[in-house]
Order: C-alpha cells, then structure tokens, then sequence
C-alpha cells in the first residue's frame, strides 16, 4: 500500500513539474497556427500581385491558375505548412521530444533543397516552352512536321536537362542520377537524329542530285556511253 501510495505521489509530482511544459507547448501550438494562417493569408494575394499565376499558366502547369489564383494557393499552402513545422519543432522542443524535434529539424533543413529543385525545373520548363514556341513559330521554311519533330526533341532535351539537375538538388543517389541522365539524353539525341534522318530521306536525295547534276559535265553523260561501247571491226 505504502509503494502504491509512493508511485502515485511521484507520477503526479512529474505531472505538475510536466506541466509548465505542457501548457508552453500547447501555446507555441496555437500561436504558430494563428501566426501560418495569417501568413497564408497574406501570401496568397501577394504572389497573385507578382504574376505568380501568370507564371505557372506560361509554364503550363496549371492552364486556368490566372483566372482560379491556384499558383497563389500553392504558394499560401507551402508557407502555412513550413509555419506550422517550425511551430511543431519548438513544441516538441517544449514537451522534451528530442527525436521528433530531431525529425521536423531535418525536414525543415530540407525544405531549401525543395525550393532550389522547384526553382531549377521552373525554369527549364519555362526556357523549353519558349525555345519550342519560337521554332514552331519561326518563318516557314521546310515540312512543318519536322521542324515540330525538332522543336519537341529540344524541348524534351531541356526538360530532361532540368529534371536531373532537380533531382540532384534534391540528393537523391546523385551517382545514379548522373548515369539517367547520360543515358536518357543519349536516347532522345539517337531518337531525334533517326526521326529525322528517316524524315529527311527524300529531301536529301533531291540535294544530292541536284548537286551531282551541277558537277557534272554536260555531255559527261554522253561520252561516258560512247567510251563503254565496244567498236567491231
């Protein structure tokens, strides 16, 4: 009786010296939520002011984000969000949980590598279109399927460009990465050489005759069958 008596003393004595924690904790919660959605709020019509939706509708990642403001909501979510960690590391800091404040530590020291990833596949996206749009809408000169071919391998090239620049912002397995991205734009060099040269078979020997027609001699063909036939006697 008297060891139950001693175990229910000193659990509530831990729950009163716990307590202070407690309540700081629950505090740094709260505010943290006011303090992201206030944040959330005034994210969201600033990046609409900058042309952030403007930019995704260009980059064409969300066609309709100019007139939805669904650039503007990403952007507002991803600031509520990384708020909301860093509230939930100081009150796990608070409640003394070491290791979960150890985990949101090392997710929130991530968040710059997804930032950076972010920022790097933005603009290859951006710099393909724009590549794309200005061979597709160049001076007509050739088959059009062709110079579509060619303004979609570039782009296609690019893009694969940024995506693994992307992921090695990211870290992840940057010696793998390396030899995806050796290999996939070796893949779309050979595909876009051999679509077009398979494309061009007919263009190219058209210029080939033509410039055998224009070295050659006038009477070289003539002359060429005189000196093959054989004379009797």
């Amino acid at each position: 009786m008297d060891r139950s008596v001693y175990w229910l003393r000193a659990a509530w004595h831990d729950f009163l010296a716990f307590l202070p924690d407690l309540l700081l904790g629950t505090v740094i919660l709260v505010v943290g939520y006011v303090v992201a959605r206030v944040l959330a709020a005034i994210t969201r019509p600033l990046l609409h002011r900058i042309g952030f939706d403007r930019l995704i509708a260009r980059l064409g990642i969300e066609e309709r984000a100019q007139a939805t403001r669904q650039g503007a909501r990403w952007g507002a979510s991803f600031v509520f969000w990384v708020t909301m960690l860093v509230a939930v590391m100081y009150a796990a800091d608070a409640w003394r949980l070491d290791v979960v404040a150890s985990g949101v530590a090392a997710i929130l020291g991530y968040v710059p590598h997804l930032i950076g990833a972010a920022v790097i596949f933005g603009a290859a996206l951006f710099f393909g279109n724009f590549v794309r749009d200005r061979i597709v809408e160049g001076p007509v000169t050739g088959d059009v399927s062709q110079r579509l071919l060619v303004a979609g391998a570039i782009r296609a090239g690019i893009l694969a460009l940024g995506a693994f620049m992307a992921l090695r912002e990211l870290q992840i397995a940057p010696q793998i990465v390396t030899l995806a991205f050796s290999l996939t734009l070796g893949a779309i060099a050979l595909a876009a050489a051999l679509a077009f040269g398979l494309g061009s078979r007919d263009v190219a020997g058209r210029v080939t005759r033509r410039w055998v027609d224009k070295r050659m001699p006038a009477g070289g063909a003539g002359e060429t069958t005189t000196g093959s036939q054989i004379v009797e006697p």
